[in-house]
């Protein structure tokens, strides 16, 4: 069964909105930039296996 991407909910209360909110603008992107690498990181590694079954299916 696949992953769905959209069933996902996070919930920020309003303190931390408001502390975010505070921040000034390079703190902001420090923030934004350091989810974006974690992101990254976290993101599933194709299987090489996964690969494989790919290039044989193909058709060229």
């Amino acid at each position: 069964m696949p992953f769905d991407r959209g069933n996902r909910t996070y919930y920020v209360s309003d303190d931390r909105l408001r502390a975010f909110r505070a921040l000034p603008a390079e703190e902001k992107l420090r923030w934004v930039e350091e989810l974006a690498a974690f992101l990254r990181l976290a993101q599933p590694v194709e299987s090489t296996a996964t690969s494989e079954v790919k290039k044989v299916g193909q058709t060229t």
